[in-house]
């Protein structure tokens, strides 16, 4: 019995809406063998990648923390160096401190002597011995005989001599110093005018100069 007209049509439409799909690109070509294995070499790699990085950022901050320790050393001395050694001192100054500042301590160091032995009396000793206080710009404190008889400090307070000048009119500058450590003072006292108070005693490091510039 021949086929109906209407199935025989209904299988032509068919057939053809089969070739279509078959005909129509993938929307994802599927991996080769060699790409698949590159994928997971990827992944693979990642981690390790991670892992170095937090190792090289390890590493640099402990060289930060080493760095930072040791220039913390250099700017605090005092519990560091030893008799002998050499130290950088950038001394804050004006010209009238070659004056205006005294030590007193009952003590010596070697043939330098303060200023004073007590804070009433004076002492009788060469001047070139005569130690006075000197603040860094970071705050550390030296007691230093003859500062000023440096050449660049000589020709720094001949350009500006303070002799009937205010201390606040006086331009400040910085002396950047060698000094060449000779002992530590116990107990000396410090003051910043020829008329003003004493501070407590301390224990503090003698410094002779080695060689100065000036800045400012």
């Amino acid at each position: 019995m021949p086929r109906p007209i209407d199935d025989e049509r209904k299988a032509n439409v068919d057939s053809e809406q089969d070739k279509q799909a078959n005909a129509e690109p993938q929307n994802e070509a599927p991996k080769t063998e060699g790409e698949a294995n590159q994928a997971g070499a990827s992944s693979e790699a990642a981690p390790a990648g991670a892992s170095r990085g937090r190792i090289f950022i390890g590493l640099a901050v402990a060289a930060v923390v080493i760095v930072g320790a040791a220039l913390a050393m250099q700017r605090s001395p005092g519990g560091s160096v030893s008799v002998g050694d050499t130290v950088s001192a950038d001394i804050t100054l004006i010209t009238s401190d070659r004056t205006d500042l005294d030590c007193a301590a009952s003590g010596s160091v070697g043939a330098y002597h303060c200023g004073y032995t007590d804070e009433s009396m004076a002492w009788k000793g060469d001047e070139k011995n005569k130690l006075r206080p000197y603040y860094t710009v970071d705050r550390h404190l030296y007691l230093i005989p003859a500062l000023f008889d440096n050449p660049a400090l000589q020709d720094r307070y001949k350009s500006e001599p303070p002799e009937g000048k205010a201390r606040d009119a006086l331009k400040r500058f910085t002396a950047k110093c060698s000094l060449k450590i000779a002992g530590k003072m116990p107990a000396a006292r410090v003051r910043w005018l020829p008329t003003g108070a004493w501070t407590n005693p301390d224990d503090l490091e003698v410094g002779t100069v080695v060689e100065c510039k000036v800045e400012g």
